[in-house]
This record gives structure tokens, sequence and C-alpha cells, in this order.
């Protein structure tokens, strides 16, 4: 009988710790496992020290990764992305460990062309990721982090008391911030706005396109998700252009991302404060100059 309790016990603490275990609100993948996914992917790796990789490298998918020595070498390739994603004052060169970064996309050659010809647009398919991995030295930056993105939300009017659970997260040891944009669900937005409608009415006489024609035909994805978790740094995004995030879903999957952000639910009533207080700020811009069309 002892030993019928002591088994019971030991089934008990193993499924509390997978409850556990799968209530993690972050990733903790690290360099070494995220180029083993690569590989599993696939993806093509290339040297951080040759020039970026063309269309063709992009359409089959690439991977980079630096170690400690790497880094110290060249600390503008790191300095370069901490500046892009806004976080060089939070994360110096010297408290990074390693970093890997992977990315995938189609349709690129293409939406080189739609830009020349707006009508394209409705035609034109797209379909791609990136990701990005980073091990800091310690596990004390979280709450730093996730304060920098706090404050590069407040730079787009965008606050965190907006934003549902699923969206944003902080603690002292792990954060998250995620979003999702269904693009036909923020054309519609777009073209509800009166101001936006009539900018896009005139707009279109004048190149001679139909951009109501255009949005309405639009769908899609774009989304985003930055995990933080003790000393792993997470960054996923991408999306896809009338066709299905499909890079985007399979990067999520094999890296592990602790939620898929195309999972996420579109914040719409924020999305809308966004396109009134952007169609707001450009009829502002346009009365400003002199127009008389508005």
């Amino acid at each position: 009988m002892k030993k019928v309790k002591a088994m019971a016990l030991v089934l008990a603490v193993a499924m509390i710790a997978g409850v556990l275990a799968a209530c993690s609100k972050t990733t903790t993948i690290g360099t070494d496992k995220f180029v083993k996914v690569c590989e599993k992917l696939k993806l093509e790796e290339y040297d951080l020290e040759d020039d970026s990789p063309d269309m063709d490298d992009l359409e089959d998918g690439i991977y980079a990764v630096a170690d400690e020595d790497f880094i110290e070498d060249n600390p503008q390739q790191l300095e370069s992305f901490l500046k892009s994603i806004k976080l060089e004052d939070v994360i110096d060169v010297d408290d990074v460990e390693s970093f890997a970064l992977a990315a995938k996309c189609t349709g690129l050659e293409d939406a080189k062309d739609a830009v020349k010809d707006p009508e394209d647009i409705a035609d034109l398919e797209v379909d791609g990721a990136v990701a990005f991995q980073m091990t800091l030295k310690d596990d004390g930056y979280a709450e730093d982090v996730m304060d920098a993105i706090e404050d590069l939300l407040d730079e787009a009017d965008i606050s965190t008391k907006s934003l549902s659970g699923k969206e944003f997260f902080s603690s002292k040891k792990e954060g998250y911030f995620r979003f999702h944009v269904d693009i036909a669900k923020l054309s519609k937005l777009v073209l509800e706005n009166d101001d936006i409608g009539d900018l896009l009415s005139l707009y279109g006489k004048v190149k001679d396109v139909d951009f109501e024609e255009i949005l309405e035909s639009l769908k899609g994805d774009v989304a985003i998700t930055v995990e933080v978790n003790g000393k792993n740094v997470f960054i996923l995004m991408g999306g896809s252009l009338n066709s299905k995030p499909t890079t985007l879903n399979s990067f999520a999957k094999s890296f592990g991302a602790s939620c898929n952000p195309v999972s996420v639910p579109m914040n719409e009533k924020l999305i809308e404060e966004l396109i009134e207080s952007a169609a707001d700020t450009y009829m502002s811009k346009l009365k400003g100059a002199g127009s008389t069309d508005f």
C-alpha cells in the first residue's frame, strides 16, 4: 500500500510540474537550440560578415549565428539591430553572450513591382517571417526591456492600459508584447474613416486607381511577439498578404514561441483609434499646407 501511495504522489507531482510548464508565459529558447531549429527547417546559413542576402536567398530561407567572439570583433552588427528595435539604451553589446536570426519570405520581387503600380497589390501574394534570439550574460533585463517597449508604444500613442493580457505582460523575470493585425479588418476600418475615404478618393482620381476596390479585396495578417525570459530574448515578426501566414506559423511552432501572435485577437478598438489619430494628423497637415479640397 505504501508503494502505491508513493507512486501516486510521484504521478501527482509530475502532473503538476507538467501543468506549470505548459503555463509558461514566454519561451526560453537558447542560441544552440535556435540554430538546430534553423537546420531542421533547412534554412541556409550565411556569414554575418558577408553582404546582405539577396531575394533568392530569402525565398529559400536563411539564418545566421554569432558567438561571443564574433560579437566582440564585430560589435556594429548587434549595435545596429539593437538600435532598430530601440533597445540600445537597455542592452549593451557587451551584455550579449550570443545571438541568432532567421528569415524567409516569398513574393518580394512581385512586391517591388506592385509599388510602381498599386493595382497589382490586389493580386500580390507575400508570405514571410523573421525570428531573432539573443542570450544575455545575466537574467536582470526583463523589466528594463519591457519598460523600453512600453516607452516605444507611448511614442506611437499606444497605452499598455489599452492592451489585453494576451498582448502585454511585464514582471521582473519575464514579459511579452504581442500584436496582431487582420489586414481585411484593418482595410474595413480604414474605409469607414470619412477623412481617409475622401483622401483616397481624391488621390485615386489623380492616379486613376480605385483604392477602395483594392482595399476591399485585401486579406492577410501581420503579427509580432517579443518575449523576454531570464537571459533569453526572442522576437518573431512577419505575416502575409492575400495568403495564409504559413512561414510565421511554421516559425512560431518550430522555435517554440509560447504564443503564435497570429492567434491573438486583433485589438480593433485600438486600431480604430490609431487610424482616427493618423487621419486627424494628416488632415491638419493638409489644411496647414493650404489645401482647399478638404
